[in-house]
């Protein structure tokens, strides 16, 4: 009878819960079963307990206390922005956290370049939540997706070439860069000329290029974007044969037998 009674009384007035003496159990998991949230009137809970709180609501990790690690890694697994919510956490819980989102990093006080890295691996736009992150921090975000170089407010030289070497269009999402910069980046990628050709010498251009198809190493690929950009109204054959590798001279050669 008393059974009945307290289950009955527990399911209306959960916070009941904190006046019986010596309670069991099976009346911490029923309240916690009825609403996560309740786990707040449980004191010093199991981690069975934990357990079903979280189950039912992964925000009621807010109201433990000492959460154990697998409850917390469970929260946030299912749950990544739970980990602000998690009063002591350990390493393991915030690295799954960052696994699950990389935007879970901004929850972290002086995060480690590792999860730094981990973080940016999985979210290139998690460098937002990053500050003065290092270069290895910045070219892994890069790595990830070239528009991450927006989110960085003071990218290195190194960091910017990165990501207009994997695509062009990253110069319009860098703010600050000077002549010789410029310089380095059409070395690298062409096309950029494309996005800035109104605002830079073509004799510049020039000069890049001269010192670019004179090596011997030049990839095909360079060459090839440079064949075809537009917006450069030059006789580019004539430009590489008259101051191209040998290597440069046989791509274009290969080049023009391809069409």
């Amino acid at each position: 009878m008393e059974q009945e009674y307290l289950f009955e009384k527990l399911k209306y007035e959960p916070q009941y819960i904190q006046q019986i003496e010596n309670v069991e159990e099976k009346y911490k998991l029923f309240i916690v079963k009825n609403n996560g949230n309740n786990i707040k009137y449980i004191k010093n809970p199991s981690k069975e307990i934990q357990l079903e709180a979280i189950k039912n609501n992964s925000l009621s990790v807010q109201y433990i206390e000492n959460i154990d690690e697998e409850v917390g890694i469970i929260s946030v697994k299912a749950l990544w922005n739970s980990l602000g919510l998690i009063k002591k956490t350990t390493e393991k819980i915030i690295e799954e956290a960052i696994k699950t989102k990389g935007w879970a990093i901004q929850f972290v006080k002086n995060p480690s370049e590792k999860l730094q890295i981990l973080a940016v691996t999985k979210d290139y736009d998690a460098i937002k939540y990053i500050d003065n992150p290092s270069e290895e921090v910045q070219i892994a975000a890069i790595r990830n997706y070239y528009v991450a170089i927006r989110y960085i407010k003071k990218p290195t030289l190194k960091a910017k070439v990165e990501a207009i070497k994997s695509d062009a269009e990253a110069i319009n999402y860098i703010s600050n860069y000077d002549l010789d910069e410029i310089k380095v980046f059409i070395y690298e990628n062409i096309n950029i000329v494309k996005y800035i050709y109104e605002n830079i010498d073509v004799d510049l251009v020039v000069e890049v290029l001269i010192d670019k198809i004179k090596k011997e190493n030049i990839d095909k690929n360079y060459i090839e974007k440079f064949l075809e950009l537009e917006i450069l109204e030059m006789n580019k054959i004539k430009f590489v044969e008259e101051y191209g590798s040998r290597s440069a001279k046989k791509l274009l050669v290969d080049y023009k037998l391809s069409y």
